[in-house]
């Protein structure tokens, strides 16, 4: 049962902005293209998560913060007083495993999938003991990609390959039992406790007046569009969208970029590109949100 639907991190969204808004180091650029990969690899995972209908509770990107740590989790399925958590990496290629580490053929080495699992599954077991639940804890990494191998791996139950997905899937759906209380408390606590709002310290630097101006198309991020009356369809990949919607999308991207920035009509009208008028922008922010008078400068807020 999926109880916290998969949507892309703050992080993601910032550096997708960007990606298309300003000229990113090759390093931001890379670290874009492994947001986007990794969020395709999570999705994959999803469709077997999904498919063998699991009696449990389901829980996707969860964040969990607290003074010193920050912990995100791909996915959680709690169920029979237990929480499986698995870390889904969407790697390619060969590799050799060696003293906890593994190796590409080139020689880069990846950081130990088992032991980055292994500490989100202690912080988490050690939190929710504070908190008075003693859930048995299994951590799996999963490796979604079927072209992908690792050579010498030593036998163990914590790496699934996607090959594996389906069988270990239905071994969890035969030893289902039926959800009790605390099964279902436990699972709105960490929902509720989930840090939406998180955002890593080490994002790129950016301006409100250096990045590009326009509305990214919502299918393929092209800024070039046709128009009708109502309807707003890319140039380069014939997406179709109302224009209102456009809009507002791009209200939600600069939010996401500009927490601290108010939104006012003004600023809208610039972010968008100064193609739709300040009226169709105000009615838009008028409909969606709640208006905020301050004198000559009236703000909006969700």
């Amino acid at each position: 049962m999926l109880i916290k639907p998969r949507k892309k991190s703050i992080s993601h969204l910032i550096l997708e902005s960007l990606y298309y808004r300003k000229i990113l180091s090759f390093q931001d650029k890379k670290r874009y293209e492994n947001q986007v990969k990794g969020f395709n690899g999570e999705q994959q995972f999803d469709h077997f998560i999904n498919h063998s209908q699991q009696q449990g509770f389901v829980i996707n990107d969860l964040f969990l913060s607290s003074k010193e740590t920050n912990y995100q989790f791909d996915s959680i399925l709690i169920l029979n007083k237990q929480v499986n958590i698995y870390e889904v990496k969407n790697y390619t290629g060969a590799y050799r495993y060696e003293d906890g580490t593994l190796f590409s053929k080139a020689g880069y080495s990846l950081q130990d999938p088992i032991g980055q699992v292994n500490r989100k599954k202690s912080y988490l077991h050690n939190r929710l003991l504070s908190e008075g639940y003693s859930h048995k804890m299994n951590a799996y990494v999963v490796f979604i990609n079927p072209d992908f191998y690792i050579y010498r791996l030593p036998p163990t139950d914590s790496i699934l390959f996607a090959g594996q997905l389906e069988r270990h899937f239905n071994e969890v759906t035969r030893s289902t039992q039926p959800m009790d209380a605390q099964d279902k408390n436990l699972t709105q606590s960490l929902v509720n406790q989930h840090n939406e709002n998180y955002r890593p310290d080490n994002l790129p630097s950016y301006h409100f007046k250096e990045l590009k101006k326009g509305i990214l198309c919502g299918n393929c991020f092209s800024f070039d569009s046709t128009e009708t009356r109502q309807t707003r369809i890319c140039a380069s990949c014939g997406y179709k969208e109302k224009i209102t919607d456009a809009i507002y999308r791009s209200v939600l991207e600069f939010q996401v970029l500009f927490p601290e920035i108010p939104i006012s009509v003004s600023t809208i009208y610039e972010w968008c590109g100064g193609i739709y008028t300040k009226a169709r922008i105000r009615r838009l922010l008028n409909k969606k949100m709640t208006k905020h008078p301050n004198g000559p400068m009236t703000s909006y807020k969700n």
